[in-house]
């Protein structure tokens, strides 16, 4: 069978009043993502091109978080009215080039767990069948709201009867419409201008192009789908949290089967898009977000907060620690409490300790940073050991500045390098040092200052404040130094 071009159209205009937001529904976060982007990636996984975006409320939001959460480009449409589904696809089918002749496949924005393998399965189905137009079918127990679908004594698809006008003998039904249609775009386009608003809600309604493609004799074909839960819609705040708990425990038994220790699957919130090697240990209350990747035989202790990080083989995580958009290079030790910022790049076997933070710092194999450091803004090459409070000061007020450190500088506590700066290898750096110029390779650099007393100033001071309480020595019996 000859391969016909596919687009795709996404109705994303609605409000979603029983929300209870001020943010349009499809902007919502699921499972890390905004539900527009969830719902636009099998679209765009079975390779439909172009993917037209129709929107409405908040249309600059919508398209926003669409656009950043696509690998290819997208094309939108505005539909300044909320007049029903059939206005709504009327904008997303102008938006296609006007030489466009291949199949249209039109879904929602706000049903983010249809799969990519399931359209796929559709549109080759309506392929197949010959049909001017398909759309997806399920049975439901309770189908509720839903339009029905209307078969004849042949069982022919007749028409697709909206809950709310429908008989009592047509609310009946269990079949229901979940709104995805596959139609040739010629059909489509003619079907499309010939819809009316005429119906209790005085919308258009997509649904009649059904009884349009019969009343011109074409075949209807009604696939249906063997999972309707894929096809639920995000309504409320309830249907959001129920949603996140199912994509949740989807990915962490498709984690766990593959070889990754979970202490606790009940806290583990892993997206679906990372990568996590086999003999991966995840303690408890660990996020692991975005597009993060993991090697095998890490371990993460717990109370983790992971974004996009890369972490290689073997390395350690104790708890509290969160990173993003940064690397964490094989055998390396990280934490408690630490915070790798945007831009961390670390080598490998590096050790960053309790109350360190780093950002956009490109630190050297075997380098460590124990306790209680800032490094922003710096390059720091290998073997090198940063000691207890060094702070590069990168922030002149208006611009950030970089620090270079070389290879086996021994950085002694108390250090303040004050950008921009470079320090050369072999370096010691006696500890309490402020560094404001270059130093040389294999240097001692200290800025010591005479230690100053004033012997039985205390005494005097707690007098002036009417504090009897005692001090061991005097001004009389101290010695001065």
């Amino acid at each position: 069978m000859k391969e016909r071009e596919l687009a795709a159209i996404v109705l994303a205009a609605g409000l979603g009043t029983r929300m209870k937001s001020k943010r349009a529904k499809v902007l919502h976060e699921l499972a890390g993502a905004p539900i527009i982007a969830r719902s636009l990636r099998p679209m765009l996984a079975i390779g439909a091109r172009p993917v037209v975006v129709v929107v409405g409320h908040q249309a600059a939001e919508v398209e926003a978080a669409a656009r950043a959460n696509a690998d290819t480009p997208l094309a939108f449409a505005l539909q300044p009215e909320l007049r029903g589904t059939g206005d709504s696809a009327r904008h997303g089918l102008a938006a296609l080039p006007d030489d466009f002749a291949g199949d249209v496949l039109i879904g929602y924005g706000d049903m983010p767990m249809v799969t990519a393998e399931t359209l796929a399965a559709f549109h080759q189905a309506h392929r197949e069948s010959g049909a001017a137009l398909s759309f997806i079918s399920v049975h439901l127990s309770d189908p509720g709201a839903y339009g029905r679908v209307v078969r004849d004594e042949t069982g022919r698809v007749r028409a697709i009867v909206e809950a709310r006008d429908a008989t009592d003998e047509e609310r009946a039904i269990d079949e229901i419409n979940t709104g995805f249609y596959c139609a040739d775009m010629q059909f489509l386009r003619s079907a499309v201008n010939e819809l009316k608003p005429d119906n209790a809600q005085r919308e258009y309604y997509l649904t009649d192009i059904v009884m349009i493609a019969r009343g011109r004799g074409l075949p209807v074909n009604a696939w249906i789908a063997g999972n309707p839960a894929e096809f639920a819609g995000v309504n409320s705040r309830e249907e959001l949290a129920h949603m996140e708990r199912e994509i949740r425990e989807q990915v962490n038994r498709r984690l766990m089967a593959a070889g990754v220790t979970l202490i606790d699957p009940a806290t583990a919130y892993i997206s679906d898009q990372a990568e996590i090697a086999s003999d991966v240990i995840i303690g408890p209350n660990v996020q692991i977000l975005g597009r993060c990747r993991i090697g095998e035989g890490v371990q993460i202790d717990g109370t983790a907060w992971l974004k996009d990080v890369e972490i290689g083989p073997r390395c350690h995580l104790k708890i509290g620690v969160r990173a993003e958009d940064c690397r964490i290079g094989e055998e390396s030790e990280i934490g408690p409490f630490a915070n790798l910022r945007a831009g961390t790049d670390l080598e490998g076997h590096n050790r960053i300790g309790n109350f360190v933070e780093t950002k956009k710092a490109r630190i050297g194999r075997g380098t460590k940073a124990s306790h209680l450091s800032y490094l922003g803004d710096a390059v720091i090459g290998r073997d090198t050991n940063v000691g207890c409070g060094v702070i590069t000061v990168n922030y002149d007020g208006y611009e950030k500045h970089e620090t270079r450190i070389g290879d086996r500088c021994m950085v002694g506590c108390d250090t303040q390098l004050v950008a921009p700066v470079t320090v050369g290898s072999d370096v010691y750096v006696a500890s309490g040092t402020t560094i404001v110029r270059e130093v040389a390779d294999g240097a001692l650099v200290m800025s010591h200052h005479p230690q100053r007393e004033k012997p039985g100033w205390v005494k005097t001071w707690r007098e002036r404040h009417g504090d009897p309480t005692p001090v061991n020595g005097s001004a009389t019996d101290a010695k001065p130094r």
